[in-house]
């Protein structure tokens, strides 16, 4: 990701600057600087990394996109969650690319090049872990001799596109179920407001219509109200297939990345799972255990969110080893699959919270012990000095005084003691030593 950081500094994507020169440039300029990025972060993307047991995909709702919610306080408030969770817990975490979906476009109107600011924030806002190689793009582009491609499209392309077609009818039902569409007619702008009773959307929101708005939503819209689309109104307005689109090319990424790079699925719906258990049941019991662990992070670790992005980061490379420790024992932890939110809460209170208590309490006891030690050894010392004050010796030799009451040997002994508090050794051997580390260095109380 050298390459990429390297052109966010440089180009200073996170000026007002930059931002004005998104909104005025001519669309070919545009439609070419989204190339060359597009180009960075492909030649960033490493066939090399490493694969472990905590690597993770996530969908696109973590990732940052502008699905379903294109407010940037909404893919900042997504991808804050997913940043601070993986520094705690992933060695790699993929995320998907948002500029590829605007290489369709050749030109850019204004609610357009917002959204291409909204993501370049967002790319602001990962770099770090971009930098520390926690966060890496997910490639689309996958080069394969005729031969190769040919046993891939037998293996896999095959079997998902058929897993795909036989569950189409099953997702426009969920959809056709679950979610009330309205044609929503505000202002000058005609468009379809989404409500979804399940968790595939997480707030409601209004697509609309700027070059050509279907028969179907024209003949119902009324200004200023929110008209409910009968099923063959939705059907015929197309809406539906808009949302099926983003459900599969996200179902794409994570089923192709869980399969070929041994990654675990990472999304904040249900609706995800549940999808991924008809297409590829095998996937779905082998990558969702971690995942869990890793979405649900802030319920276990509920102080994380109030730790600076930095300081977790500087105390993960400080405290490498007993980050894998800690990590290591969560994850022997959590035995169960899909853990809900509470039950994260429940192994917070009961597992987690005790640990970090028994180790300030530790703490606690052995500043006592090192305190009563530094009073013995001064009240020795401030009666040796009273005692050669008071036969009148001091004025005369308060070199050789110092020196025997140790001036090198009493700091010493004090010295010691305070070292072997710092050292918190006996803390240490705690598997929980990374998470009390953060608790203390950031004073949080638990």
């Amino acid at each position: 990701m050298e390459l990429l950081t390297k052109f966010i500094d440089e180009a200073k994507i996170d000026s007002k600057e930059f931002y004005e020169y998104i909104l005025d440039v001519d669309n070919s300029e545009l439609s070419e600087f989204i190339k060359v990025l597009n180009d960075i972060i492909s030649e960033s993307y490493s066939s090399k990394s490493k694969h472990s047991n905590f690597s993770f995909i996530t969908n696109d709702t973590l990732s940052g996109h502008s699905f379903p919610c294109s407010e940037v306080e909404c893919k900042l408030g997504n991808v804050d969650t997913l940043i601070r969770n993986a520094i705690l817990y992933a060695d790699k975490v993929y995320i998907q690319n948002p500029f590829e979906t605007y290489y369709e476009y050749k030109e850019f109107n204004e609610n357009l090049r917002l959204e291409i600011i909204g993501d370049l924030i967002v790319l602001n806002k990962i770099k770090p872990l971009l930098k520390e190689g926690i966060f890496e793009y997910a490639t689309t582009k996958v080069h394969f001799c005729s031969e190769c491609y040919k046993k891939f499209e037998d293996k896999y392309l095959k079997t998902l596109y058929s897993n795909i077609k036989t569950i189409e009818p099953y997702l426009l039902q969920h959809l056709q179920s679950n979610i009330d569409f309205y044609a929503h007619w505000k202002y000058d702008t005609i468009g379809v407001e989404i409500i979804d009773k399940s968790d595939l959307l997480s707030h409601s929101q209004v697509v609309n219509f700027v070059e050509y708005v279907p028969d179907a939503i024209n003949k119902v819209a009324v200004k200023g109200k929110s008209v409910k689309l009968s099923k063959s109104e939705v059907e015929k307005s197309g809406v539906l297939y808009y949302l099926l689109n983003h459900i599969e090319k996200n179902l794409h990424f994570q089923d192709y990345y869980s399969a070929y790079y041994n990654c675990h699925l990472l999304t904040d719906r249900n609706f995800d799972i549940e999808l991924l258990k008809l297409v590829n049941n095998d996937v779905y019991e082998k990558h969702t255990k971690e995942s869990e662990i890793l979405k649900n992070l802030d319920h276990m670790v509920p102080f994380i969110d109030s730790v600076p992005i930095n300081k977790l980061l500087k105390l993960r490379k400080e405290e490498g080893e007993s980050f894998e420790v800690y990590r290591d024992k969560l994850s022997k932890l959590i035995q169960v699959k899909n853990l809900s939110s509470k039950e994260s809460k429940q192994l917070f209170n009961e597992e987690i919270r005790p640990e970090i208590n028994k180790m300030n309490l530790t703490l606690s006891n052995n500043k006592k012990v090192v305190w009563g030690n530094i009073k013995s050894n001064i009240f020795l010392a401030s009666t040796y000095i009273s005692a050669t004050l008071f036969a009148g010796i001091l004025p005369a030799n308060i070199d050789k005084i110092v020196a025997s009451v140790g001036g090198f040997g009493f700091a010493k002994n004090i010295g010691q003691d305070v070292l072997s508090l710092l050292k918190n050794q006996e803390i240490r051997k705690n598997e929980f030593y990374f998470l009390w580390k953060i608790q203390k260095d950031n004073k949080i109380k638990i």
